[in-house]
């Protein structure tokens, strides 16, 4: 009987043994596949190198110098000698106008455009996330935002060359 005994003994400790094992791997891997992935990208980078910012920065450019050129030759005229002073009035009404108009349009295209920028950025990071299975991208601003990193998690790289691809429809 007491063979019975030591022999069943062994057998209890070695499930409660295996079963405390298979619980502990059980929770190891649940942790390790629930585990964050995180990366950051540098936010002015990403903005400044997306296609879309560089073309719709030239578009304002080319729009601002039209009408920087045309406020300028109603300047020139504005002081040219030989004009009454009716038209004087007349063309400074005018260059306050245009002037106001050209400083609206400064305020205005920046803001407007760097708002459809960011919306553009934010999907195409979305996306760009999925496909990396990040749970979290952070975008820093400047490298105070963000105190320590390590470079592996620095994706503003892979993240620019992604933005672009999906920009030009090559993604």
């Amino acid at each position: 009987m007491n063979s019975v005994k030591n022999i069943s003994k062994p057998t209890f400790f070695t499930t409660i043994s295996l079963l405390f094992n298979f619980l502990l791997i059980t929770i190891v891997i649940i942790h390790i596949k629930s585990e964050s992935k995180i990366a950051y990208v540098n936010n002015v980078k990403v903005f400044e190198n997306f296609n879309m910012t560089k073309e719709l920065k030239k578009i304002g450019e080319k729009e601002f110098k039209i009408r920087k050129s045309n406020l300028d030759d109603l300047y020139a005229n504005l002081n040219s000698s030989g004009i009454s002073i009716t038209e004087k009035q007349k063309l400074m009404q005018q260059f306050i106008k245009d002037k106001e108009q050209l400083n609206q349009f400064n305020d205005v295209f920046g803001s407007e455009q760097s708002a459809k920028i960011w919306t553009r950025i934010k999907s195409y990071s979305s996306d760009f996330s999925k496909e990396k299975n990040y749970t979290v991208l952070l975008g820093s601003d400047s490298n105070d935002n963000i105190l320590f990193a390590a470079e592996t998690i620095d994706v503003t790289n892979d993240l620019i060359i992604y933005l672009n691809k999906k920009y030009e429809g090559l993604n």
